[in-house]
């Protein structure tokens, strides 16, 4: 009952969540036009490809802001429980977006391989991708405390997007510096490294966040809390069992089986539970059910 991320409500969070965003969208969009000029003034594929992945990241920090303000829509008949899980879906997105990217970047880094071009370097061109570099690592990081705090499936993938993007640039800059004093297509040596990096991240991203899509959190740390604000209750022999279902941040809907100590207080003990029921739901964001079952001491099972 101590968590602090719960008791932030899901307007607080989503708002915080959305600045974030737009932040990250303004950053992306000048990392991609400073790649982009960079790349095409120095013919180098690494940056250049380095630049369509910042305006890739650009349209799904969008699809992310979508997802977030499906958030402020409120519950009803067509969604009964809210939109929560809408920020998996965005997950998931960036992590297919990731893939794709990655493949692209393969076949790309493979045609550079086979017909190398030159690459014109320059000390203001090496300048602008290290400035790009400093940029996105402050990304990655304010990416990683908002997700420490919010928990956000969404915010993970993003995350994880900035440090891939990071290892992708200082692979630009090093194969950049390089090609200045080598002559064969060290570009497309390391476009290729990048890429199959890419592409085996962006495939784990995409599993870990179709779990949340199908499956949901298992709402393990929200089980533990129930479990232990209804066995402390007076006239509570034990808890059976509980189900809950995630809906997203703040809504888990469930059930609870209550074994009662005796017969004689039930109409007591329905209202203590009821009331610590609407406690958690407020505080916490979790609903449920109260279920009395009878059972023996050995048949009390932890679920």
């Amino acid at each position: 009952m101590e968590n602090q991320l719960q008791k932030l409500s899901l307007k607080e969070r989503t708002k915080k969540s959305l600045i974030i965003l737009v932040v990250a969208i303004l950053c992306d969009v000048g990392l991609a036009l400073v790649k982009l000029y960079v790349g095409l003034a120095a013919n180098s594929l690494m940056i250049m490809l380095d630049a369509v992945n910042s305006f890739f990241d650009v349209l799904t920090a969008i699809a992310t802001v979508v997802a977030f303000s499906l958030l402020f829509i409120k519950s009803d008949e067509k969604a009964p429980f809210g939109y929560g899980r809408s920020e998996y879906v965005a997950g998931f997105i960036v992590a297919t977006v990731s893939v794709v990217l990655g493949g692209v970047f393969f076949m790309r880094s493979l045609n550079r391989l086979a017909m190398p071009e030159p690459l014109y370097f320059g000390t203001l061109y090496c300048t602008l991708i290290a400035i790009a570099l400093a940029v996105k690592i402050g990304l990655a990081v304010m990416f990683a405390l908002a997700n420490k705090k919010y928990k956000s499936k969404a915010l993970s993938a993003l995350m994880l997007d900035s440090f891939l993007d990071i290892g992708i640039t200082t692979a630009s800059v090093i194969s950049f510096a390089v090609s200045a004093y080598v002559e064969y297509a060290v570009d497309a040596i390391f476009g290729i490294v990048v890429s199959i990096i890419i592409v085996v991240y962006g495939v784990l991203m995409i599993v870990d966040n179709l779990k949340g899509v199908v499956l949901g959190d298992k709402c393990e740390k929200e089980k533990e809390a129930v479990r232990t604000v209804f066995s402390g209750l007076e006239g509570v022999k034990g808890v059976a069992k509980i189900m809950l279902h995630d809906y997203g941040f703040n809504v888990k809907i469930g059930t609870i089986e209550i074994v009662p100590e005796s017969i004689d207080d039930i109409g007591d003990l329905l209202a203590r539970c009821e009331e610590t029921s609407a406690k958690l739901k407020s505080e916490e964001g979790i609903s449920v059910q109260i279920v009395l079952k009878r059972k023996s001491d050995e048949e009390t099972q932890e679920n």
